[in-house]
């Protein structure tokens, strides 16, 4: 616009010297010469570019209400024109607030000149060949402004689907990198927590258990942040989904009383649990895998932030009805306390209440952040209340569905039973981890099994053409043949029996991806390393007890 007023006022100025003996030509020179000396400025001192379009646009629109109100000139093609830059200038230069408002102020002029009578009288129509060659000039301006917006608009159009295309890249590598990641960390964590498991039922020496004890909980520690670190993962790209199974919630929170119970006597706490009586011997539908993190992070972090007293666990029922019952859960301590101040911070991810709380306690501060979280899938909130030096109350409320299908179980726990001998067991351990291996080993012969080994998945189809196996533990990643290329050419054997032999899933990966394959491939059943010894015992257990299930 700027450059095009340049040209325009040479057409006004040599209309002026030749038709009208000057009159007018120190206004053309006027919009020549501060036109030009706009331009330098903007190309000087870019960022008063916004300042250089509201006077051009302001300029346009005084030059529109002078055509306008010039009697001899009226609202001509060329108003129109100059509205229509006003229009594309003020929108894609300054916005759509400024743009509005330049609009109104210029699209007004030609209602205006209906009903205001003051005229002006100095504009002198030009030439038909000169009007010929300014409309020209308006319509270039025009022309090359559209295509200029254009280009601009799916410039960044384009820029802004190439960036989404390499953030999905970005975000499926940092998925793949922390699911490689936590397979390199949780196969030695198996053979670390599975052999001081064993190790410490061996010892009888107070102090020599008391270190693996020590050994053991570190390693638990370091799976913990493992985990949270995944959880953190799978959250923000929106693949943590609830789940919806029946179970008790009375034997889910003494369960986690119990765990717990331990953990608080340790440090010379008392630990208390209330359970409302309006849910004792009631099943519900809900995820009691996310609901027992929820409670096992609110407690373990009361646990430790608590040097004397006691840490409680509590339910409330808040509503309830024929389908369904909002539980109130109440996790309280008597620790150190938070203050007001860095209550607004704890449910933020890597945040804890001081630096000299992250020395002394350590942590990095996820738990609560996937606490509040969880929670809010659940449909919920959680709330803290605290006092420096007196303790600190996490609460949270969720709406169970009751489960009318499922009988409730009113015994509390289910009766012992004797432990069932795996001897007889044929199982085929495919793993390719010398530790892992040596683990195993270990606890198989305390089992009393006798298993084959294979270090890939061809040695499995080796062993399985001249062996019948009751189970085969299937370790997912293998050089040669990996678990679920192994699983695969089991399931096309023509010898059914060898065809529909049990298998186990053993891995360290820990994406939705994996547990898909695990059951496309045609493998029974499905164990996360590192894994607790019983885990594994009652899914040995299980088959002996039913053989049948393929």
């Amino acid at each position: 616009m700027l450059c095009a007023n340049i040209i325009k006022g040479g057409l006004y100025l040599y209309d002026a010297v030749i038709n009208h003996a000057n009159n007018g030509s120190g206004r053309a020179i006027r919009l020549m010469v501060s036109s030009a000396l706009i331009i330098l400025l903007l190309r000087k001192f870019p960022r008063i570019v916004p300042w250089g379009i509201h006077y051009a646009v302001i300029a346009t629109i005084a030059h529109v209400y002078y055509r306008v109100f010039t009697p001899s000139v009226g609202p001509d093609i060329v108003a129109m024109q100059a509205i229509f830059m006003v229009i594309l200038s003020s929108f894609f230069g300054l916005g759509k607030k400024w743009g509005t408002f330049y609009t109104l102020i210029s699209a007004a002029s030609v209602i205006l000149v209906h009903y205001i009578p003051s005229k002006f009288a100095g504009l002198q129509p030009l030439p038909q060949n000169l009007s010929d060659l300014y409309i020209s000039v308006n319509w270039l301006v025009i022309l090359l402004s559209c295509f200029y917006f254009y280009g601009v608009l799916y410039e960044n159009m384009r820029a802004s689907k190439l960036l989404n295309v390499q953030l999905a890249e970005a975000a499926d590598a940092k998925s793949n990198f922390l699911s490689t990641m936590s397979h390199e960390l949780r196969t030695p964590l198996n053979s670390v927590i599975g052999i001081a498991g064993l190790l410490k039922s061996d010892y009888t020496n107070v102090q020599q258990r008391e270190q693996l004890d020590v050994l053991k909980f570190s390693a638990e520690s370091l799976l913990t942040l493992i985990n949270n670190i995944l959880d953190i993962n799978k959250m923000q790209s929106g693949k943590l989904e609830l789940e919806s199974t029946s179970f008790s919630l009375e034997l889910l929170l003494n369960g986690i009383a119990k765990g717990m119970e331990f953990n608080a006597q340790e440090k010379g706490l008392k630990f208390n649990l209330s359970v409302n009586n309006q849910i004792k011997g009631k099943n519900f539908i809900s995820d009691p895998t996310r609901l027992s993190q929820v409670l096992y992070n609110l407690i373990g972090n009361a646990v430790k932030f608590t040097e004397h007293g006691e840490v409680t666990l509590s339910t409330e029922v808040e509503q309830s009805d024929a389908s369904y019952i909002t539980v109130r859960f109440n996790v309280t301590d008597t620790g150190i306390g938070i203050s007001d101040d860095q209550l607004k911070l704890v449910f933020e991810p890597f945040q804890q209440a001081t630096a000299s709380t992250t020395r002394k306690f350590g942590g990095t501060g996820l738990g609560l952040a996937i606490v509040k979280q969880l929670v809010e899938m659940f449909g919920s909130q959680i709330w803290a209340e605290s006092q420096l030096g007196k303790g600190t109350k996490f609460h949270f409320s969720i709406r169970l569905q009751l489960d009318k299908q499922k009988l409730p179980d009113t015994q509390g726990s289910a009766p012992e039973v004797a432990e069932i001998s795996l001897s007889s067991l044929r199982i085929l351990l495919a793993e390719d981890n010398m530790m892992n291996i040596y683990f195993m080993k270990q606890l198989f012969k305390r089992w009393n099994i006798s298993a084959d080994i294979a270090e890939n998945g061809a040695e499995v189809l080796d062993l399985l053409a001249t062996n019948d196996y009751d189970v085969v533990l299937m370790d997912m990643h293998m050089p040669v043949m990996d678990g679920v290329q192994a699983t695969q050419e089991i399931r096309k054997l023509t010898n059914p029996l060898k065809a529909t032999v049990y298998i186990i899933a053993l891995t360290a990966s820990v994406s939705d991806q994996v547990q898909k394959r695990v059951i496309s491939a045609g493998m029974n059943d499905y164990l996360q390393k590192p894994f607790q010894l019983e885990e594994l015992r009652i899914k040995l257990e299980q088959r002996l007890v039913t053989p049948e299930i393929t």
